[in-house]
């Protein structure tokens, strides 16, 4: 159970799914907390979800709404399905089984007139102290920005081919970048993962700054036959000391050789390259290095590049660059990284 349960927001000015929240609850459910997540728009990695949230049960309980023909014989959700969904995730806010609940999406629902915007600001208001409660998808409004904890904006500078994980025309693997001030870029690279494993696509996340420990991603890709995660770091690097710059240094050369194992492994479709912007900013691994990996890669498999200070020329290179932008964090008010939440 949290101590203290707060309310993000995740919002953006692109449709392109946020997968932030997603990992975040894998997180969670690794230290024990109980996440229900209701995904009221569909996405690329709807199947994934499904067959991942089997492997997390009872732990997370994960709902995608159903797509049905409309009268043009388009795919859309019928607004009933969506009433429904919101009304059993507004009770799980209050029904304590629930530590954290996730609602996906629920922005553009808003936004579109399917859900009150009174109404989610009454569940914001009077949600239980111990509940986390995120809210995501394109258009928040301002009155829940306002009222929210904390708040980051997913920018989308650069979207090109950019397709599904597995689909990719002439076998072209993507290379995206995470990059920004704001929170949510590993948990983006923990939900791609996730979803991405679970349609059965091997996926590697590769830690180069983080120290082995029992962060709750660790213990809950344990659960998951498909997800790898390796973490090779000495921790971040805050004091600049050349004794201890040296040690991380050896770390991340060390991390370095063996990544590139994986790399012409072919063993995974999907290999993440998390926090690797903040070891090329430090110097701790050669940007220029990273760098001619990217043109070398082979096509099949799609690579993430996730970290604050994205190296500009790691940005040109990539098909895909998202920027996480910090519009309010819990910090500002004092609030510590939360065990389930941060780590």
């Amino acid at each position: 159970m949290l101590e203290k349960g707060l309310v993000q927001v995740y919002t953006s000015e692109s449709d392109q799914m946020n997968f932030a929240p997603v990992g975040l609850s894998l997180r969670a459910v690794g230290q024990g907390l109980r996440v229900y997540m209701v995904c009221f728009t569909p996405h690329e990695l709807m199947e994934g979800a499904k067959l991942t949230s089997e492997l997390l049960n009872p732990d997370l309980t994960l709902e995608h709404l159903a797509l049905q023909l409309d009268k043009n014989n388009e795919k859309k959700v019928a607004p009933e399905l969506i009433i429904e969904a919101f009304e059993r995730a507004r009770d799980a806010v209050f029904n304590g089984r629930f530590d954290i609940v996730i609602m996906n999406g629920i922005n553009e629902m808003v936004t579109r007139g399917m859900i009150s915007r009174d109404e989610i600001l009454r569940v914001m208001k009077e949600k239980p102290e111990n509940i986390e409660l995120i809210l995501s998808g394109p258009g928040a409004d301002e009155e829940v920005i306002e009222m929210a904890d904390l708040v980051t904006e997913m920018v989308v500078h650069k979207s090109e081919y950019m397709f599904p994980i597995g689909t990719c025309p002439d076998d072209r693997g993507a290379i995206e970048v995470i990059t920004g001030a704001g929170k949510g870029k590993t948990t983006y690279c923990l939900g791609k993962g996730m979803l991405t494993s679970g349609i059965g696509i091997p996926a590697l996340i590769y830690q180069f700054v983080k120290s082995p420990k029992q962060y709750g991603e660790v213990k809950a890709i344990q659960r998951l036959p498909n997800l790898d995660i390796k973490t090779m770091g000495r921790g971040f690097l805050i004091d600049h000391s050349p004794y201890l710059f040296e040690k991380h240094r050896k770390a991340a050369k060390q991390a370095w050789h063996l990544w590139l194992k994986h790399i012409f492994s072919r063993d995974y479709g999907l290999l993440v390259m998390d926090e690797i912007n903040i070891a090329t900013y430090h110097g701790l691994i050669s940007a220029d290095r990273v760098i001619e990996m990217l043109l070398l890669k082979a096509h099949k498999f799609h690579l993430i590049l996730s970290g604050r200070n994205a190296h500009p020329e790691v940005q040109r290179v990539a098909s895909s660059v998202i920027e996480m932008k910090e519009v309010k964090h819990p910090y500002m008010k004092g609030i510590k990284a939360r065990k389930g939440i941060e780590f």
